[in-house]
């Protein structure tokens, strides 16, 4: 993937604290093909009571190290963890690890991420620690699992309950309040987003499914690209119409990312975003919190006759590299991990941005009883009362299996680049469709 960006997940830096936020669940990877690793790494038992784990969430360390000291407590091995720096991905060091010969035995990662590893021979099932536990299991390949999940964090929006006079929720509302606010006071009434970035591609893609677009179709061995046939053609082609329609009261978002979108909204250039859970506040809050009781959350807008029923939520958690030199205690390590007694402190970590992965731990007494939590029921209550519509990009096969080809388009963010196609690039809604659907087609090889 010559023109995927390198860098997995975006950071938002706390504006006057010296605290980051993990952005959602961002998946764009260079191509792990290589199978790189120690020799025999993992294969015929472990060569090491090392295991290496690489982690991107250095600001959960302390319950994470204190899941590893119980780990260690109970087995033969010991957890050698290296935390990314601030403002980085694990990307970097992924790569610097795999070039030496010498990769991790468990990354924390995206389910779409764990699929294309898989795809490329890197990963060793981790079905002891998913099946039979009530964990969803979104990369189950011929009966084994490769991707034990932590954690779902779902796309929402924000508005400024003082600017709107009601959450507009349909796609006309929308456009008449956005229009209102912007031609009235003085700011921009909606975000669009487009171009290859993660907040783009999964605005797109989230708009279409509010359409009841069907992007792809088939089992995962045989996906098609249905987009551009019959009424999902139709369909697409009047997404692309209102996105072009709601531009026209938004900043120019070509380029944006999690944070862009969020400074907007902060900054009161613009009165409502879609982002991911409950980011935008716990950004806001440290800057303005004056502003944060003036937000409310909102699912995506949706035409007036359709339903809420398909609803992107990114679902992050853990995978065992099969060429490491400890991949039987990685998998041991994983299974203790998702059972430990700590393991919602570990969710619980970042509140209202990461939810648990089960509806029954949402409705835990860790949850309800979580001071940041409690402070935003309207929060818990969108997601408790939506948790039946939450997907991911990769279950969109037949049936929910999981899908290559839209875990690479998501990788190279073919759908934002579709929003500046039209938006920056001149092209009808019409001519969008055709060009995004050439672009699916030609990852299905």
């Amino acid at each position: 993937m010559a023109d995927e960006p390198t860098t997995r997940r975006r950071f938002l830096q706390l504006a006057g604290t010296g605290s980051i936020v993990a952005a959602a669940g961002c998946t764009s990877r260079p191509d792990d093909s290589g199978s790189e690793g120690g020799q025999n790494g993992g294969q015929n038992g472990d060569q090491s009571k090392t295991i290496k784990y690489l982690s991107d969430r250095g600001d959960s360390k302390q319950v994470i190290n204190q899941i590893i000291s119980e780990f260690e407590k109970n087995h033969d091995y010991t957890v050698e963890v290296t935390y990314t720096s601030k403002g980085k991905s694990t990307d970097e060091q992924l790569q610097k690890m795999k070039a030496a010969g010498n990769p991790p035995d468990v990354v924390f990662d995206t389910s779409a991420d764990a699929y294309r590893y898989h795809r490329n021979g890197n990963l060793a099932p981790v079905s002891n620690a998913v099946q039979g536990t009530g964990l969803p299991d979104p990369v189950n390949v011929g009966g084994e699992s490769y991707f034990a999940a932590t954690m779902v964090e779902p796309l929402m929006g924000w508005y400024r309950n003082d600017l709107y006079q009601e959450n507009p929720t349909t796609w006309e509302k929308w456009t008449s309040e956005a229009k209102r606010i912007s031609e009235q006071e003085g700011i921009k009434g909606y975000v669009v987003q487009s171009g290859q970035t993660n907040n783009a591609d999964t605005q797109i893609t989230q708009y279409h499914w509010q359409n009841d677009v069907n992007l792809y179709s088939g089992p995962s061995d045989d996906i098609k690209i249905t987009i551009d046939k019959g009424d999902n053609r139709k369909r697409a082609v009047e997404t692309y119409k209102w996105i072009k329609q709601m531009a026209e009261y938004s900043p120019n978002g070509a380029g944006w990312e999690w944070g862009d979108a969020i400074a907007a909204l902060q900054q009161e250039n613009a009165a409502a975003i879609m982002s991911v859970g409950g980011l935008p506040i716990l950004t806001i809050a440290s800057n303005r919190p004056d502003l944060v009781e003036k937000l409310s959350p909102t699912p995506f807008p949706v035409p007036s006759s359709k339903k809420q029923d398909k609803w992107w939520a990114y679902m992050e958690g853990h995978v065992v590299w099969k060429n490491g030199k400890a991949t039987e205690g990685a998998k041991k390590f994983v299974d203790f991990f998702s059972k430990s007694d700590k393991f919602m402190d570990f969710v619980l970590s970042a509140p209202l941005f990461q939810f648990p992965p089960t509806k029954k731990m949402l409705g835990s007494d860790a949850v309800k009883n979580n001071e940041t939590i409690k402070q935003h029921t309207d929060v818990l209550d969108l997601v408790r009362n939506n948790w039946d519509a939450f997907t991911s990009i990769l279950a969109t096969g037949k049936n929910g299996q999981p899908n290559i080809v839209a875990a690479d388009a998501y990788g190279q963010q073919v759908f934002g680049q579709s929003s500046e196609q039209m938006l920056v690039g001149g092209k009808s809604p019409e001519q969008t469709v055709d060009w995004v659907a050439k672009k699916l087609q030609g990852l299905q090889g």
